[in-house]
């Protein structure tokens, strides 16, 4: 994979780089569908007049700005996997993000939870990485496949260990 990130050591190759699952945006998606219903009623409750014009810029602009802030922390909320360890980019909001990593040779055990009919039936959830460190818990939320992530992880971790 062609991916670099600032502070990739020199003889670290990425594996992949995964975000949340898209269905983490529902809720914004939810609350655009609820505006739109509210802009549909006050212009059949209030009619076409300066209340409702202004009701409706105002509602636009809240969407968009929801909308934007959404996408900018589905974006920004990555998880790297390289050949020598995992990092959690976690944008928790405009000026709040949180980096954190583990060593490969670190983690002891891994955990796949999927909870619920929408994770089950869009195939996501939580991988739960324990591991020999000050933080000795790092979760990967929400990711897509977990299955599948959790069985490339504890295949790097097998590699590394095999080396040693």
């Amino acid at each position: 994979m062609d991916y670099t990130f600032e502070g990739q050591r020199p003889d670290e190759d990425v594996i992949f780089v995964q975000k949340r699952h898209p269905w983490v945006l529902s809720r914004a998606a939810f609350i655009g569908i609820g505006l739109v219903i509210i802009l549909i009623l006050a212009y059949l409750i209030l009619g076409a007049s300066i209340y409702t014009s202004i009701l409706l810029v105002a509602v636009i602009i809240f969407a968009l700005g929801l909308g934007a802030y959404n996408w900018f922390v589905y974006s920004n909320f990555l998880y790297i996997l390289t050949n020598q360890r995992i990092i959690t980019i976690e944008q928790r909001g405009l000026l709040n993000r949180r980096l954190s990593e583990t060593e490969l040779d670190k983690i002891q055990s891994l955990a796949v939870d999927v909870k619920g009919l929408m994770k089950t039936f869009l195939n996501f959830g939580n991988i739960k990485i324990t591991t020999a460190g000050v933080d000795p818990i790092m979760i990967l939320e929400n990711i897509e496949n977990p299955y599948e992530i959790q069985q490339k992880i504890a295949k790097y971790c097998k590699t590394l260990s095999d080396k040693s």
